[in-house]
């Protein structure tokens, strides 16, 4: 055992070194020599820091003062009762198959805690996010968004309140009476359609003159009321502002989490959703049109429509960019329009639904800004087949 460590003495009160010896004295005890320095004491006394690669260790007196000594395993004796955790860690740093085993440990942990870790925290801060306070946000969003290029809407009036009317029946069968619906004229965004944090519904007026059937709005915005009735924007931006929202927590900095309120129009423009969170919002579409007694098979058609112009136009729509893919979602909506067909025979004898059998013509893609309604008659249906 050894008895004697060389080392640089500091009393704690001043900045001066002093080259000094540490001797143990009897079993319990220790004594320390040097230029001017001399004490004593008990070893139960002294705290000693954990070995860290080959950074000198410290003793630590109980008036402050400090000594360092060399890295020096036999020190360990001296404190039997200390740094018994961190003498493993620094076994187990000197074997390359431990240090392989832990990064292959920390990566995995990352991936996961990325992959279940963050959504999960995120959907739970988005829980306790106080109704008043998302609608605040979404009332700070829409002016983003307006600064970003969105115009006040060129619709006429009774247009814009046939639709608005349609919308808030929607609304109120969701459960959601304090939805409002905005129109936008976005000639730089084109023809879409996006939820706003605390229930606000944009669409633009590009999308209202593509749209050939009312139907089909009614199940455009049916969708957006499923993201808004499930909180969708809030939950994806707040995952993609993670950092941000640990910073505040961790800082109490509570303007980092300001970042929310600039991610949020950005997402909404640029970005989509999760497969997950789209397939979530194509179901609740489906049956809150089945609840009004529409045909999910409107999703169908707007979707339709709307894929036409994305080779076109570029645009990248909120319906086209996410997975599941178009193909994909429109198959979905298709296949739910059976049930609901199945399932109301009074409303669509044979299978088919009123206004399921029509077909398109060129005679009926005019430049007429007020495109027919489901109340009219379209001139290119295809005939019954009783007539």
């Amino acid at each position: 055992m050894t008895d004697t460590f060389a080392g640089t003495y500091y009393d704690g009160t001043g900045g001066a070194a002093h080259a000094v010896a540490l001797r143990r004295v009897g079993l319990a005890h220790y004594a320390v020599e040097g230029e001017g320095v001399h004490r004593g004491g008990s070893i139960a006394s002294l705290r000693i820091t954990p070995r860290l690669a080959r950074i000198a260790r410290t003793v630590e007196f109980p008036d402050g003062a400090r000594l360092l000594v060399a890295h020096d395993a036999a020190i360990d004796a001296w404190f039997p009762r200390q740094g018994r955790l961190e003498a493993l860690v620094d076994r187990m740093e000197h074997h390359a198959q431990v240090v392989a085993v832990a990064i292959v440990i920390c990566a995995a942990s990352l991936g996961a805690g990325g992959f279940w870790g963050v959504p999960w925290l995120s959907d739970r801060i988005a829980d306790a996010v106080p109704v008043e306070v998302e609608k605040t946000l979404g009332g700070e969003v829409l002016e983003n968004l307006d600064e970003l290029g969105l115009k006040a809407s060129t619709l006429a009036a009774d247009r814009r309140d046939a639709l608005a009317t349609r919308f808030r029946k929607l609304a109120h069968d969701a459960g959601g009476d304090d939805y409002r619906l905005e129109f936008r004229d976005a000639k730089s965004i084109g023809p879409n359609a996006f939820a706003i944090p605390g229930g606000t519904v944009v669409v633009t007026d590009q999308l209202v003159k593509l749209l050939g059937d009312d139907r089909e709005f009614d199940a455009v915005v049916a969708h957006e009321i499923g993201h808004q009735r499930n909180r969708h924007a809030l939950r994806q931006t707040l995952r993609g502002s993670f950092v941000a929202i640990v910073a505040a927590l961790f800082t109490g900095d509570v303007s980092s989490a300001g970042a929310v309120v600039v991610a949020v129009p950005t997402f909404l423009l640029h970005s989509h959703y999760s497969r997950a969170f789209e397939e979530e919002a194509d179901r609740y579409a489906f049956d809150l049109l089945a609840r009004e007694n529409e045909s999910p098979h409107w999703f169908a058609a707007a979707m339709n429509v709307l894929e036409k112009t994305r080779p076109e136009r570029g645009h990248r729509m909120s319906y086209l960019s996410s997975h599941p893919s178009t193909g994909d979602r429109i198959l979905a909506a298709e296949n739910a329009a059976q049930v609901f067909a199945a399932a109301h025979p009074d409303l669509c004898p044979n299978g088919v639904c009123p206004g399921e059998e029509e077909t398109e013509c060129e005679d009926c893609n005019d430049d007429d800004e007020s495109p027919p309604t489901s109340s009219e008659n379209l001139s290119c249906s295809k005939p019954d087949d009783d007539d």
